[in-house]
């Protein structure tokens, strides 16, 4: 129980992070407040025993330290991605639960890929298949915090898509 509340005091802390990234202005800042949010979800998923949660989260870190450092190209994206899939297969002792968090991550890069290679032909379409693609990750993601009992982590999940939600709705 000391470890749930512990876990989720962290993400606490990083959803209050997350919060205040979003009224910065200048890219270095949004990136440094960031990559701590994502270092201290990192440790809660370690705390609450969601280790491929933390993998995924320390290849996050990795990148965003890249790029604050303006040394991420996609050669490195794909390789942060294979990187992130082999770990997360390696050290999964959960079975389908531990890949979720893969899955989901996985999901969400391919669609911000194909969204950026193909959003000047098919602009219409993404846009109203936007909400499907965002939703595949956001069920992983929530399935696997619960799982975990980061209902702080989940519940911040839940808020940070419902926006990208609504925005798209408008924009149909």
């Amino acid at each position: 129980m000391v470890q749930i509340i512990i876990g989720n005091m962290i993400a606490l802390i990083a959803s209050v992070i997350i919060v205040y990234s979003g009224y910065l202005k200048q890219k270095n800042e949004i990136l440094y407040a960031q990559t701590v949010q994502i270092g201290l979800y990192m440790i809660s998923n370690i705390v609450l025993g969601g280790i491929t949660g933390a993998i995924i989260n320390a290849i996050s870190y990795i990148r965003n330290i890249l790029c604050y450092k303006e040394k991420l190209n996609n050669l490195v994206k794909i390789i942060l991605i294979v990187l992130a899939i082999v770990l997360s297969l390696c050290f999964n002792n959960l079975g389908v639960i531990g890949l979720l968090p893969v899955i989901s991550s996985i999901v969400y890069k391919l669609f911000c890929f194909i969204y950026l290679l193909y959003s000047f032909l098919i602009k219409w379409y993404i846009n109203n298949s936007l909400c499907f693609f965002q939703f595949i990750p956001f069920v992983l993601s929530m399935s696997y915090k619960i799982y975990f009992h980061s209902y702080l982590l989940s519940r911040t999940a839940m808020f940070s898509v419902w926006p990208g939600w609504v925005s798209v709705g408008k924009s149909i």
